[in-house]
């Protein structure tokens, strides 16, 4: 980044934890400037006043993923602020683990809305914007569950958000292709988050994914976001449509 003019503008969903607040980490030292997204917004707020400067301009919107509307208003927003829009990294998603006799249309909808459905609608109007530059990134986040299926059942709805975001990646890197955009998937093999905590996952089900990672252990979510910091860069000029495992050697094909 040479000059404020030029910093890019990178929209982060999910920025208030996880894998998307590091990556807002690495993108703030880098000199870009960030709109981090995430529905709460205390934490989102806390976690901004954290990120290093370095000229850097950051907009917090606090929004709900499931309200398309809202997704949309996430570009228009970023567009009348920063006056363009060059990054997006989907990174927000939610689990909440159900068994299957459990799951209800409206947890279905729940799920698919946030994880699948606004991913859709923030990259559909992510693109035209950045194809005015002839130049754009978006990185998406799926899971180990779209090479082998979940551990349980309690996941089915999730993973299949996950196998959804699989395919709109290789849509949208095909759409993106002739408009400089380049799309592609980061895949965590089990990542230190809220949704693996015990809050959110039982602990059976958390060793069973250890038992499974031949590093035995989780990933950190910056070792993840180092690859989505590289994918969103100028290095990356050629790789789209593509899936990138951080997995620990759970599968090697």
């Amino acid at each position: 980044m040479k000059g404020s003019q030029e910093r890019r503008a990178a929209i982060i969903t999910g920025a208030a934890g996880g894998l998307g607040a590091a990556v807002a980490e690495l993108l703030a030292e880098s000199g870009h400037n960030l709109i981090l997204v995430d529905n709460r917004a205390s934490d989102l707020e806390e976690f901004a006043a954290t990120l290093p400067k370095n000229g850097s301009r950051f907009l917090s919107l606090a929004v709900d993923l499931a309200d398309t509307t809202a997704c949309e208003n996430v570009i228009t927003e970023t567009v009348a602020q920063f006056g363009r829009v060059d990054i997006l990294v989907n990174a927000a998603a939610i689990l909440n683990r159900r068994d299957l006799e459990d799951v209800t249309p409206e947890y279905f909808d729940e799920i698919f809305h946030v994880n699948t459905r606004a991913l859709l609608f923030l990259s559909r109007a992510a693109i035209p914007e950045m194809a005015k530059y002839n130049w754009g990134r978006i990185v998406n986040c799926t899971s180990i569950g779209v090479y082998q299926g979940g551990n349980t059942m309690t996941s089915i709805v999730y993973e299949g958000t996950k196998g959804a975001v699989a395919v709109f990646t290789k849509m949208f890197a095909n759409y993106g292709a002739d408009k400089g955009v380049l799309v592609n998937t980061v895949c965590p093999g089990g990542m230190k988050s809220r949704l693996n905590t015990e809050a959110f996952t039982n602990p059976a089900i958390l060793q069973m994914t250890l038992d499974h990672i031949p590093l035995k252990r989780l990933c950190e979510p910056i070792e993840v976001a180092r690859m989505v910091a590289w994918l969103v860069g100028d290095e990356n000029t050629y790789a789209t449509g593509a899936t990138f495992d951080i997995i620990g050697g759970r599968v090697m094909n």
